[in-house]
This record gives structure tokens, sequence and C-alpha cells, in this order.
């Protein structure tokens, strides 16, 4: 059998386009994972390249392509999403543009602007949603709508926060919605449901917004996971999606046809995103902000069954998502404990608390983890198998987002502000 770390090699020799670049959420297939090495371990207020207030609220993590930063931002009044364009050197707007909303109810950390978009070098795909419409929309590198889809209606007791990726000349969403027994249980008392979500996996093409596939998924409850990109023999590619209704799911990229399905095994809230940890994939579930079990399958290949391989129940994050990196894998938990495991058998090498409440996930830079936990402090540690707490370093405000890297140089985005750090 291959080893995982074997696997982790060719994975990372694969690759894809502009591997340096941050064109999704998290990056690189979703990896978390920098070649920067001029990101400082701590800083200063003095040491920023440059920090920029931002037209309204977001949590959407930013993305960078190129000289390019985009962020979407919204109004917290009136639901106005806001499109933003920057410059990496500067942080000045190369563009903005505006699109009128309408305001609705969703969870109290949420926000008009969650879902963190995608971009190439044509431009960039961005998505929001409410109760009426689930939007999907791709502007040009001038900021001009090229085409948008109107998906049906997203219900979701929490509001929306899925985020789309591009893979080849493929825009790729999922939009898990919620069966109407669920959404009474976290509205207001009296708020009407006319009919029950209907939750789906789209693939449309880069260029149009035409429909290249879709399935249907089952609606139970409200996810939020990203999908990733598995590499499977022969050079054949998947797409792995989470949710409660169907569990974990590889779906082939060209034609959207389902490979392997393990239903059950995410049996309630699904939030982080899939991690490929060699020949495994690992994911999590739970309630409310605590993630109940991570689960370790491996896929069946040529009609292989699918197994469990392991699972952990103590310590497991809901909303960040894991990130795995030489044959380990960090668990950094909503309620601030980081616990390090080989990814290969899940066994636990150590585990600390570290303090504070996230929903950002940590990104690895040349041999650390930085992830900012919501009151705004980023929190450094060595990524080996010995823990050790390198620094800690206030944004000076609240944070939900995942970092972006990119050219040597960390972006932060606070609610309000986006800032970069690092660099030659």
């Amino acid at each position: 059998m291959t080893s995982v770390k074997t696997l982790a090699v060719i994975w990372v020799s694969i690759g894809f386009t502009q591997a340096g670049e941050w064109g999704r959420f998290r990056g690189p297939n979703g990896t978390g994972i920098s070649d920067a090495k001029t990101v400082p371990v701590e800083w200063t207020d003095d040491d920023y390249n440059w920090r920029v207030d931002l037209p309204g609220d977001g949590h959407a993590s930013p993305i960078v392509v190129g000289d390019r930063i985009y962020v979407i931002c919204g109004d917290p009044f009136t639901a106005e999403r806001r499109v933003i364009c920057l410059n990496t050197a500067d942080g000045e707007v190369r563009w903005r543009r505006n699109f009128k909303s309408a305001p609705h109810y969703q969870h109290r950390d949420n926000n008009y602007a969650s879902s963190t978009p995608t971009a190439d070098s044509s431009g960039v795909v961005v998505t929001w949603a409410t109760p009426e419409q689930l939007l999907l929309m791709a502007l040009d590198l001038d900021g001009k709508e090229v085409w948008r889809r109107d998906l049906g209606p997203h219900k979701a007791a929490w509001g929306g926060a899925a985020s789309p990726i591009i893979v080849d000349d493929l825009v790729v969403l999922m939009s898990d919605q919620m069966n109407p027994k669920y959404m009474a249980r976290f509205l207001p008392q009296g708020t009407p449901i006319t009919e029950p979500g209907k939750s789906f996996a789209i693939a449309v093409d880069r260029a149009t917004g035409k429909t290249s596939w879709k399935i249907d998924r089952k609606s139970i409850v409200a996810g939020y996971a990203t999908p990733c990109v598995r590499q499977l023999k022969g050079g054949k590619r998947e797409l792995v999606f989470f949710g409660t209704g169907n569990g974990m799911m590889g779906v082939d990229l060209p034609t959207g046809k389902v490979n392997w399905e393990m239903p059950g095994v995410l049996r309630s809230r699904t939030v982080l995103s899939p991690v490929l940890a060699g020949d495994l994939v690992l994911g999590s579930h739970g309630v409310g902000l605590k993630g109940d079990q991570l689960v370790a399958v491996r896929p069946g290949v040529d009609g292989e069954k699918s197994e469990v391989v392991y699972e952990i129940k103590q310590s497991v994050p809901l909303v960040p998502t894991p990130l795995f990196k030489d044959g380990l894998v960090f668990l950094w938990t909503d309620a601030g404990i980081v616990t390090c495991v080989k990814a290969e058998s899940g066994e636990e090498i150590w585990r600390q608390r570290v303090g504070g409440k996230y929903y950002a996930s940590p990104v690895w830079v040349d041999g650390r983890l930085y992830c900012p936990n919501r009151r705004g402090d980023v929190v450094v540690l060595a990524a080996s198998e010995k823990y050790e707490l390198l620094a800690r370093v206030p944004l000076g405000e609240q944070c939900f987002a995942t970092p972006a890297v990119s050219d040597g140089v960390m972006y932060f985005r606070t609610t309000t502000q986006l800032m970069s750090i690092g660099g030659k």
C-alpha cells in the first residue's frame, strides 16, 4: 500500500496552475499551504506594508491572483453587496462594483459577505444568497459583468456562506440547503417557510456560465464545505463534496458522475472543507460551535469499497478546516484547542489549548501555522511534532476570515479592514 507521505509528494508534484497564488478559499486546492519564505513570525503596526479600510463589513476571505486582491463586502443595513479589486502593492482600489440585495434573517455571526470568491487570470467569480435567490456571477478584470446565474431559492436558517471554485474551464459550487423541519427550529417564531430547500452541486462553463452538469443532493441541514479536487489513477480527477445528507462523495470532474459515496459518516452539520491527507479524506460534523467527530475515509478505487480508517471524537473542529502537511494533521478547534495527529492513523502527538474562539482556518507558511481568532489575535505555532507557541499578534479588530498568502506576502481581512505583511 502506498504511504500517506508518498502520495502527498505525488499530489504536490501534480500542482495546479499558478500554485503560488491564492485564487480560492484556503489557496491552492484548499490546502492552506504556501511556499512563502518572507512572512514574519511576529510584527507590529509599523511593519505592515499597508492597511486600508474596506467599504463595508465582511467575513469572506481575501483571494489573490497576480497583482490583484479580490474581497467582498456587505452593507449591514441594506444588504448591498460590494465586490472590490485592489492592488497588491499598495492596497489602492482598482475598481468596485455594488449590487443591490434585500435584508433577510441569518445567524448572528453571519453577514452579507461570507462567501469567499474565486478568481483566475480572466477575472473573479462571486456568489451570495438570499432566501429567494442563490446568485453566481462572473466579472472580468475591469469589474464588468460577464455572466450571471440565478440558481433558485436558498433555504438555510443561518444564511449563505458557500464558496465557489474554478477548476480548468469550470466553476463549481455546492449548495446544501435545509429541510423545513430543521429550519423551523432555528428561524424566529412565526417565520413562514413556503417550500423545502433543494440541494445540489453544479458545474458551469467558466466563460459563459452555462450548465455543464448538475447533480441533486439530499436536503437535511445546510452545509458550507468548499469542495476540492482529488487526483486519481490514470490522470483522472474528481471533486470531493461533504454534506450531512450525502456524507462524503467523489464526483467525476468533467461529467458529474458519482464515483463513490459514504452516506451516514457525517451525521450532523458540516462546515469545514475536505482535507486530502495522502489517500485519505478527512471531514467532521457537529452541532452549535463544536465538532462531534472527525472521520478519516479511504475512498474506494476502481470498484473497491470505501472504508472508515479512523475516527477522532475529542477536540474536533466544526468550522476551522484542518491542515495536512508532512504526514501530520493539525486540528484547530472553534474553542482554541489545537491537536497534532499522525495522518495515517489519527494517533495523537500533542494537544494544547491556545485560547480564543475561531472561525478562520490555519494556513501553513515556512514550517509555521498562522490562525487569527475571532477577536483578531493571530496565533502562530510551530507546525511540528513538538508544540511551540511562537507569537500572538493583535490585528486590532474582529476577524473571521482565513488569511491569504501570495508572492511572499500574507493578507489579513478583519471585519472592515484589509492589511498586508511580509514580502521582499
